[in-house]
């Protein structure tokens, strides 16, 4: 029989420390939130451009799931999307998108 052992633990932050956390937090369900709806556009406008019989060779670009390419697509646009994203390490943004291109 196997024993499957958990362990709870609680954080006691200072104030300072809550904030960061939750900081880092909100920049990757930012990160996340943006790069989805990005491809969702391009997917439903790909869609539209179809239904009115545009071929598939006219179509607007495809744009990848991948980690490298939504890395690149929010370092062109973490400016405009987010401009406090200096005051979060820029692995907060990145575990938003790694969960993306995972997912």
């Amino acid at each position: 029989m196997k024993t499957i052992q958990a362990y709870r633990f609680a954080l006691d932050l200072t104030p300072g420390q809550e904030r960061a956390v939750l900081a880092h937090a909100g920049a990757a369900r930012v990160a996340h939130n943006w790069a989805l709806a990005r491809v969702k556009a391009v997917m439903d406008q790909r869609a539209a451009e179809r239904s009115y019989g545009i071929s598939d060779d006219d179509l607007i670009p495809a744009v990848s799931w991948s980690l490298p390419a939504l890395r690149k697509a929010w370092n062109a646009a973490k400016s405009e999307v987010a401009p406090w994203w200096a005051e979060c390490s820029k692995e907060a943004f990145n575990t938003g998108l790694d969960a993306l291109a995972a997912g």
